[in-house]
C-alpha cells in the first residue's frame, strides 16, 4: 500500500484520531419540558443550540451532534491543537455561562443549569447522517465523556485529568473525584472545573504543578551569561534559543533571569500565544502594563493615573509618546489596542529610554506566534541596538524572522540519557536504570515528554514496569498537531513510517512511500524533527518513540494491517531474513501469527547468543502469544510451544521479575507437556516451573516440582538433566533453610559439574552459583572460614566474566558477611553486584544488590538514607511480584524502622516478614524478631518480648544457624538487663562471648563486650 493508497482508503473507511470530547447536558431537562409550555421549551432548546454553535466554534470546536438538550462536541478534528483540552473546557466554562444566563418565559432567574463531561483520547472517526449526527464518533472516549457528564452535579465540570495534563492550572479546580467506569479498573481520576485561573502562560502553570530539576544545559547557561554581562556593561545583545516544543527553552529562560535577581536590572517580561486571547502587540503591551505598574488590562481611573505617573518618570519619553502610550493602555482596556506607527513609535521610543535610564533585559517567550506589528517592533528595535539584551524562544521557524534577529541563535538538543536518569530520580524518587532507558527511548530526551512520563509512572501504579504513553492524551494532541501541520503528502509518509517501527531501514520506506531515499520527502520529515539517522548506516529512526505510537495509532487497523504484511514482504524478498525482530513485528501486526511465531523464536535465540536476555524474553513470549494467536492446538504445537517456553525460562533465568505473568506461563507448559504424554518434554517443563518459582521466592511451590523434575530425569536417565535438577532443588532447600536435606544434593551437583568445568564456561558459571549456595548455608551455620573458600572458588570459576550469574554470587557473598559484620567488604561486593547486574539488565539483580549495600551502609554509618535504598529496592521486587530472599530486606527495615523509632512502620514490615515466613522464606526473621523483642522490653511489655524471641530462636533453630542463634542469645540478655536482671544478662553475654570468637564475629564480639562492661 502506497501513500496514495492509504490516504484513499483513509478517506473511504473514516479516520482514527485524537481529540478531546465535550458530552453536555442541561440539568433537569425532563422537569423542565414537563412544566414549561411546548413553544416555551423549544425556545428554550434553540437558544441553547443557538449558544453552542457560537461558543464551540469560537473555541474551534465542531458539534458532532446535538440531540434535545444533549451536546457533543469535538476539539482537535479535522486539525489537533496541543492545546484542545484546555480549549474544550475553556468553551464548556463559557457554554455553562451562557446557559445560566439565558431568561424564556417560565422559567425563573438561576433555574437553568449545565451539567458536563470532558475526555480525550483516541477515536474512531466517520461521516454521520441524520440519525448519527454531522460525524460518528466510536470508541471509549466519548461514552467516557459520558459518564463524566452523568456523574457531574448540577452546574459541575467534570474533565478527566488526562485530558488537562499540565493546563490544569489554567483554571480552577474544585475537589479531584474518582469517577468509576465499567470495564475500568481503577477508576478515572477527574478534576471539578470552576472557573478560570490567573495564569496566562504554560510556564506558569507547569510552575504551579512543581518543576523537575534544573538538568544539563551548562554550555546553554554560560552563553547567556556572558551575552547578560554584556548588556550589563552597555552592550546590545539579542540572543534567540530555539528549539521544539518541551525542549526547556522557557525554562532555560527563567533560570538565567533568575540569576539577575538583585543586580539592579529592569526585567521585562512578555510572551505570544497562539489562543484567542492573544492581542495585537501581545507581549508589548505587557511589558507597557509591567512598566506602568498595572498588572492587566484594567480601564478604571485609579490604573489611568498610575500609569501616567509612571510614565512621566522616565527621562527622554517625549509628551506625544507619553500620551500616545496612555491612549494604547486605554484603548486595550477597551479590547481594541491599535497597532499604528504613532503605537509603535511610541514603545520604541519607551524602550530606548527605559535602556538609557539603566541595564535591561526583554524576555518574549513564543516569538513563533508574534503577530505582525511585534515582529515589525522587534526588527525595528533590533536595528537601533540601544544598550539591552533581548532574549527570545522560538520554536524551528519556517521564515527568516529568528536569523534576522539574533546575535547568536542557541539551538536546544535533547537530554542526554543520563540527563534523563537524573530527571527521573528527582521526579520518580527513585534510581531505576532501566526504566530510565525506557523513558528515554520513548521521549527521546525531551524534557517535557520526560517529565510527563514520570509523572504518568508516579501516578498510575501499572506503570511500575514502565511508562505508558496511552495515559497522556493531551501529550497525544500535542504530538498530532504537529503532525498535522505537515503537508499532506509527508504526513502521510509519516504514518507509513509510523508502521516501519521505531528504527527502520532508509530503502525500505522509500519502497512503501513510493518516493527516492535521498529525495525531499523524507529529507523534510529529518528537518521537521521527525525523523533522524539511526545508529547503523542507512538506517532511520524517530526521534521520540512517543510521536511514532501516536501517529501509528491514527493509522486505521486494516491500512495497518495491509501495510505489515506488505513490509514483511519487502523485507523477505530482500533477502533480509536476518531482520528476524522487524520480520516477528510485522507478521504478527499483519495478522500471520504463524510466520511471526518463526521469526520470533529466532529473533530470541539471536538475542540469547549476545545475552540479551531482556530482548530474548521478549522475542520468546512473543513467539508463544502468535502460537497462541493461531489456533491451533495439536501435538506438534504443544512440542513447539515447550520447548520455546523452556528457552523463555533460561532467558529469566537472571531477572524472573521481568515476567509479567510469573509462574502463570510455566505452568501451561507443565498441563501441555502433561497432555503430550512425553517424558522427557514433561521433565524439563517441571524443572522450568520449579525453578522459577525458587527464582520469584514461592520456594514451597519450587520443590515438589522440582522433585517431580528429578523423578523423571532419572527415568529417562538424562544425567545433565538431574544434575541441573539437583542443583537447582539443593538452592531451593537452601532458601528454605532446610541445609540437611540440601547438603548432599549441593555437592552430588558440584561433583558432577567441576569435572567439567573450565574458568568462564558454562559449567563454572552453574558450578559458581551452586558454590556460592552452599557457601552462604556454611555461613549460616557459623562456619565463616569454609564458606569463604568456597566463595573464592566461585569467584575464580566466574573469571572475569561479565555473566549475570556474577551479580547472584556476590549477593550471596554480601549476605553472608553481613551476618558475619564485615559491613565494608559486604558493601563493596555488593555495590559490584549491582554493576554486573546493570549490564546484565537484571532488575530483580540489581533491586537486591542495592539492599544489601544499603544494609551494610546503614550499619557501617547508621545513614537514615540508607534504610531508604532498602525500602525502594524492596519495592521495586514486590511492585514485580518477585520475593526471592526479601525476608532478608523486612528483616532489615523492621531492624532500620525500630532503630528510628518508627513503630508503626515496623509493624508494618514485621506483617510482610511473617508472611515471607509462611513461604518457607525465613533468612530475616531471627533478625526482626530479636528487633520486635527488644523494642516490646524496653516499653516493659516483657511477655510480648518473650513471645517474639521464642519465634527469633525457632526460627534459628529451623535453619540450624549458629549465628543466630548467639545473637539470640545477646537478645536474651538485653531483655534480661531491661528487666532488671543483671546477672542473668551477665551470664548470657558470658555465654556467648566465645561463640562470636569461634566464628570470627568480630563485630559482634565488640558489641558483646561493650554491653558487658556496661553490666
Amino acid at each position: 500500500m502506497t501513500a496514495t493508497e492509504l490516504r484513499s482508503a483513509d478517506a473511504a473507511s473514516g479516520r482514527r484520531r485524537f481529540v478531546t470530547v465535550l458530552f453536555a447536558d442541561i440539568s433537569d431537562s425532563t422537569g423542565l419540558g414537563q412544566r414549561l409550555d411546548a413553544e416555551a421549551y423549544a425556545e428554550l432548546l434553540g437558544a441553547f443550540r443557538g449558544h453552542c454553535h457560537a461558543v464551540i466554534s469560537r473555541h474551534g470546536g465542531h458539534i458532532a451532534r446535538i440531540q434535545g438538550d444533549g451536546l457533543l462536541a469535538l476539539f482537535g478534528y479535522p486539525e489537533a491543537a496541543e492545546d484542545d483540552g484546555r480549549r474544550a473546557t475553556e468553551a464548556t466554562l463559557e457554554l455553562h455561562a451562557a446557559v445560566a444566563s439565558l431568561r424564556v418565559e417560565g422559567v425563573h432567574a438561576g433555574e437553568l443549569a449545565m451539567h458536563s463531561g470532558i475526555h480525550s483520547g483516541l477515536v474512531f472517526i466517520a461521516d454521520g447522517d441524520v440519525e448519527r449526527g454531522r460525524f460518528e464518533v466510536l470508541g471509549n472516549v466519548p461514552n467516557t465523556a459520558a459518564r463524566l457528564c452523568s456523574a457531574a452535579g448540577r452546574g459541575e465540570i467534570l474533565v478527566s485529568e488526562q485530558t488537562l495534563g499540565p493546563h490544569a492550572h489554567f483554571f480552577m479546580l474544585g475537589s479531584r473525584k474518582q469517577v468509576a467506569l465499567k470495564g475500568r479498573a481503577p477508576d478515572l481520576p477527574a478534576w471539578q472545573v470552576i472557573g478560570r485561573a490567573d495564569v496566562h502562560r504554560r510556564f506558569e502553570a507547569l510552575q504551579l504543578r512543581g518543576l523537575a530539576r534544573f538538568v544539563g544545559r551548562d554550555a546553554e547557561m554560560a552563553s547567556l551569561r556572558n551575552h547578560l554581562q554584556a548588556a550589563l556593561s552597555g552592550e546590545s545583545r539579542w540572543v534567540v534559543l530555539s528549539g521544539s516544543p518541551g525542549l526547556g527553552k522557557t525554562r532555560l529562560l527563567e533560570q538565567a533571569l533568575g540569576e539577575l535577581a538583585g543586580s539592579g536590572t529592569l526585567v521585562l517580561r512578555g510572551y505570544c500565544e497562539s489562543y484567542l486571547s492573544a492581542e495585537p502587540m501581545q507581549p508589548f503591551m505587557q511589558m507597557l502594563r509591567t512598566v506602568c505598574g498595572i498588572g492587566s488590562a484594567r480601564a478604571d481611573l485609579d490604573a489611568g493615573r498610575t500609569a501616567a505617573r509612571e510614565l512621566e518618570r522616565i527621562d527622554g519619553l517625549s509628551d506625544d509618546s507619553r500620551r500616545e502610550l496612555l491612549s494604547l493602555l486605554g484603548a486595550s482596556a477597551a479590547g481594541a489596542p491599535t497597532g499604528s506607527a504613532n503605537a509603535v513609535q511610541a514603545l520604541l521610543e519607551l524602550l530606548q529610554a527605559l535602556a538609557r535610564l539603566q541595564p535591561l533585559v526583554l524576555a518574549i517567550d513564543d516569538l513563533q506566534w508574534a503577530d505582525d506589528v511585534s515582529q515589525q517592533i522587534l526588527l525595528a528595535l533590533r536595528h537601533r541596538r540601544p544598550p539591552l539584551c533581548a532574549l527570545l524562544t522560538t520554536r524551528p521557524a519556517t521564515d527568516d524572522m529568528a536569523s534576522a534577529l539574533a546575535d547568536e541563535l542557541l539551538a536546544l538538543e535533547p537530554w542526554s540519557t543520563q540527563q534523563t536518569r537524573q530527571a527521573m530520580v528527582a521526579l520518580v524518587g527513585r534510581d531505576d536504570p532501566f526504566m530510565a532507558d525506557e523513558i528515554h527511548r520513548h521521549s527521546g530526551g525531551n524534557p517535557l515528554f520526560v517529565e510527563e512520563l514520570c509523572h504518568s509512572v508516579t501516578a498510575d501504579a501499572e506503570a511500575l514496569a514502565g511508562p505508558r504513553q496511552g495515559s497522556l492524551p493531551w501529550l497525544s494532541a500535542l504530538i498530532v498537531s504537529r503532525a498535522g501541520r505537515l503537508p499532506a503528502a509527508q504526513a502521510e509518509l509519516l504514518r507509513i513510517a509510523s508502521v516501519l517501527g521505531a528504527v527502520f531501514p532508509t530503502w525500505l520506506l522509500a519502497r512503501i512511500g513510493d518516493c527516492a531515499a535521498d529525495g525531499p520527502a523524507i529529507g523534510a520529515l529529518a528537518r521537521e524533527d521527525f525523523l533522524f539517522p539511526g545508529e547503523q548506516p542507512g538506517t532511520l529512526r524517530f526521534k521520540h518513540g512517543i510521536t511514532r505510537e501516536v501517529v501509528y495509532d491514527t493509522v486505521g487497523l486494516q491500512d495497518r494491517r495491509a501495510l505489515h504484511r506488505r513490509v514483511a514482504g519487502e523485507l523477505e524478498a530482500a533477502g533480509q531474513d536476518d531482520a528476524a525482530e522487524a520480520l516477528a513485528f510485522h507478521h504478527a501486526a499483519g495478522g500471520q501469527p504463524a510466520r511471526a511465531a518463526v521469526y520470533a523464536e529466532r529473533a530470541g535465540d539471536k538475542a540469547m547468543a549476545a545475552l540479551a536476555l531482556d530482548r530474548a524474553r521478549a522475542q520468546f513470549r512473543a513467539a508463544l502469544d502468535a502460537l497462541d494467536a493461531t489456533g491451533d492446538d495439536h501435538d506438534e504445537l504443544r512440542h513447539r510451544w515447550c520447548a520455546i517456553a523452556q528457552k523463555l525460562g533460561m532467558a529469566s533465568v537472571f531477572d524472573p521479575i521481568d515476567l509479567a505473568d510469573g509462574t502463570a506461563l510455566f505452568e501451561r507448559a507443565v498441563a501441555k507437556a502433561r497432555e503430550l504424554g512425553d517424558a522427557a518434554v514433561l521433565a524439563r517443563c517441571e524443572y522450568w516451573l520449579g525453578y522459577i518459582a525458587y527464582a520469584v521466592g514461592r520456594t514451597a511451590m519450587a520443590m515438589p516440582h522440582c522433585e517431580a523434575a528429578l523423578s523423571l530425569a532419572e527415568q529417562i536417565a538424562d544425567t545433565r538433566l538431574a544434575a541441573q535438577v539437583r542443583a537447582t532443588l539443593a538452592q531451593a532447600l537452601i532458601a528454605a533453610g532446610r541445609y540437611a536435606q540440601a547438603t548432599p544434593l549441593v555437592d552430588l551437583a558440584l561433583d558432577s559439574k567441576k569435572r567439567q568445568a573450565r574458568p568462564g564456561s558454562s559449567v563454572a558459571i552453574g558450578s559458581a552459583y551452586a558454590l556460592a549456595a552452599k557457601g552462604s548455608m556454611l555461613g549460616d551455620q557459623g562456619d565463616f572460614a569454609l564458606a569463604d573458600d568456597c566463595f573464592a572458588e566461585a569467584l575464580a570459576l566466574l573469571g572475569d566474566s561479565p555473566h549475570q550469574v556474577g551479580s547472584s554470587v556476590r549477593g550471596l557473598i554480601a549476605a553472608t558477611w553481613l551476618w558475619q559484620g564485615r559491613w565494608a567488604q559486604a558493601r563493596q561486593i555488593a555495590d559490584e553486584g549491582a554493576r554486573i547486574a546493570e549490564l546484565g539488565r537484571s532488575r530483580q539483580l540489581l533491586a537486591m544488590s542495592r539492599a544489601l549495600a544499603g544494609y551494610a551502609r546503614w550499619r557501617q554509618a547508621g545513614e537514615p538514607a540508607a534504610l531508604a535504598v532498602i525500602l525502594q529496592a524492596t519495592h521495586w521486587i514486590d511492585s514485580r511480584r518477585g520475593a526471592f530472599m526479601t525476608s532478608l530486606n523486612y528483616g532489615w527495615l523492621v531492624e532500620g524502622a525500630i532503630a528510628s523509632g518508627q513503630h508503626d512502620e515496623a509493624r508494618r514490615h514485621a506483617a510482610r516478614l511473617f508472611l515471607r515466613a509462611r513461604q518457607s522464606d525465613r533468612l530475616g526473621e531471627a533478625l526482626g524478631c530479636r528487633a520486635l523483642a527488644l523494642a516490646a522490653a524496653q516499653a516493659g511489655d516483657l511477655a510480648g518480648a518473650a513471645r517474639r524471641l521464642a519465634r527469633a530462636e525457632a526460627a534459628a533453630a529451623a535453619r540450624r544457624s549458629r549465628h543466630e542463634a548467639a545473637a539470640n542469645t545477646v537478645c536474651r540478655a538485653r531483655i534480661a538487663a531491661c528487666a532488671g536482671r543483671d546477672d542473668a544478662a551477665r551470664q548470657l553475654l558470658d555465654a556467648a562471648l566465645p561463640e562470636f570468637e569461634a566464628m570470627g564475629m568480630a563485630a559482634a564480639l565488640e558489641d558483646v563486650r561493650r554491653l558487658r562492661a556496661a553490666l
